[in-house]
């Protein structure tokens, strides 16, 4: 090939190159691209997977984040349930209490309100030894709202068992065995020996030994009251112990309130009901004869119905509640009880309802009125004794009635 030829091949204009080398550098960098998203994608992914959403922006946390769920552990919570809330032992003592009260005392309770439905009783608890597992009180089953009765009462001694509380109510034989054993700190040396003998409900005498519940030579009003029980009202408005006894409060721990049972060494035992402004002697102590108990009032903290007038309720119980009033003898005159009225004799004189009477104080041998002791406020009425009411001596009276 001539040299002229291969001269102007050389000296020629250059080819164009195609761009197969753009084209590839193209398709590398959009790879790259590619690479880059996916591992952002995937790394997105894994953040919500591993990461916890309060490690995110506040945003995040609002979002679903569709991973496998896991088990986790709820904490306790700081409030147990209402089934699992521990009961204090005097808690569980009153539901014991207010139980054993109803079924044993239910069938009598009934008969003497009148009425089918029982209130829940009253439990109050005098006193618990430092273990909580001996305790001494009262249980009182309150009358219905539109009665104005003396409540029905009871005492109770208990002994925390294996399986519970063992709950027995005076006058019953477990009442009589846990008095034996119970310990001084529930159950005094002074209690004791009284307890029994009111839980042991022996019977009656005719002559109980007291006077009425107001100051020698006051005459106060016989008022007509629910049977076995008498009320008065006069004088000067104190109640004081007809003898002496060991006292409780029923029904309420509030200060001058409350049911008085005194319960006397013969083992009889004299209720208060409707008093105001109650003695704040502690549970079980003693007190006197003439020891001031309250004030007549209208108050019923045992329940009841609107008290018409102020007096005292004043019952005569044993451990089965009270008994009536008929042929006993109080303050120098026996109280008479008969379907037509209540009223009181001595010597021939009947007092009937609503009249004065006056109080001799504890008389067992005579029934004449000493000389120098006051006479009646009032001018009782007098007249030989009701047809109705048999003829029997008085204290102090031969059989035919002479002195």
């Amino acid at each position: 090939m001539p040299r002229t030829h291969r001269r102007h091949g050389r000296l020629g204009p250059p080819r164009r190159r195609r761009p197969a080398a753009s084209l590839g550098d193209r398709v590398s960098a959009l790879g790259s691209v590619v690479v880059i998203a996916v591992g952002l994608m995937l790394a997105a992914i894994v953040e919500q997977v591993v990461m916890p959403p309060s490690a995110r922006h506040p945003v995040a946390e609002r979002r679903r984040v569709h991973a496998t769920p896991t088990r986790t552990h709820r904490p306790a919570s700081a409030h147990p349930s209402p089934s699992r809330i521990p009961v204090s032992p005097a808690t569980q003592l009153s539901r014991k209490v207010e139980k054993v009260a109803l079924a044993e005392r239910s069938p009598m309770v009934r008969r003497n309100y009148g009425v089918g439905t029982l209130n829940t009783p009253i439990v109050r608890l005098s006193r618990m030894d430092s273990r909580d597992d001996w305790a001494f009180g009262t249980a009182t089953i309150p009358p219905p709202s539109d009665m104005t009765v003396m409540p029905e009462s009871s005492v109770f001694l208990a002994q925390m068992t294996g399986t519970g509380w063992d709950v027995a109510l005076a006058g019953t034989p477990e009442f009589a065995a846990l008095l034996k054993k119970a310990p001084a700190s529930v159950v005094s040396d002074g209690e004791r020996p009284v307890l029994a003998k009111f839980s042991a409900a022996a019977d009656t005498p005719l002559d109980t030994g007291l006077m009425l519940p107001w100051g020698i030579g006051q005459s106060w009003s016989l008022l007509a009251s629910d049977k076995g029980v008498s009320g008065f009202d006069g004088g000067d408005g104190r109640v004081l112990a007809p003898g002496d006894g060991r006292i409780y409060r029923l029904c309420s721990s509030a200060p001058g309130h409350g049911l008085v049972l005194l319960i006397h060494p013969n083992g009889l035992a004299s209720e208060y009901y409707q008093l105001s402004d109650v003695t704040r002697v502690r549970d079980g102590s003693l007190v006197k004869r003439g020891d001031y108990l309250g004030r007549t009032g209208t108050e019923q903290p045992c329940g009841g119905g609107e008290a018409p007038q102020r007096m005292v309720r004043f019952a005569l119980s044993d451990a089965d509640g009270p008994m009536r009033l008929d042929r006993l003898q109080l303050g120098g005159w026996t109280l008479r009880e008969t379907p037509a009225a209540t009223f009181a004799e001595r010597a021939g004189v009947r007092v009937d309802a609503d009249n004065p009477l006056l109080n001799f104080g504890v008389m067992p041998t005579s029934p004449a009125v000493p000389s120098g002791s006051p006479s009646p406020s009032g001018t009782p009425k007098s007249g030989s004794p009701s047809v109705r009411v048999p003829n029997l001596p008085l204290p102090g009276e031969s059989p035919n009635g002479s002195l």
